[in-house]
């Protein structure tokens, strides 16, 4: 589990838009990491309802607009550990990206 203070994102789509994934940030939320929500969606809509769902503040809610600006935005903020179901996003990642399976 993580460590009070890891940086700890989720991809929406199919990650923390599911019960499963839901459940996963808030037990890192309830442990002390900090959850942000990254997805290569283009609005922000659907991720501000997630976030507001589970007490993530909407200044960490990112919708890159492509795959390839989500790895850059995961990079530029330093997250420890970034849940995605999406292989290659965690192939771009290396050892911070975790597979996702709902």
């Amino acid at each position: 589990m993580p460590r009070k203070g890891e940086k700890v994102s989720f991809d929406y789509d199919g990650t923390i838009s599911t019960k499963k994934g839901t459940d996963l940030a808030q037990s890192f939320i309830d442990d002390g990491a900090t959850v942000y929500i990254i997805s290569a969606r283009s609005t922000s809509s659907k991720l501000n309802e997630k976030a507001d769902e589970i007490d993530i503040p909407r200044s960490r809610v990112y919708a890159t607009g492509s795959n390839k600006a989500k790895v850059e935005k995961i990079k530029e903020l330093e997250i420890d550990i970034h849940y995605d179901n999406n292989q290659s996003v965690i192939d771009e990642l290396g050892d911070i990206g975790r597979i996702f399976k709902a």
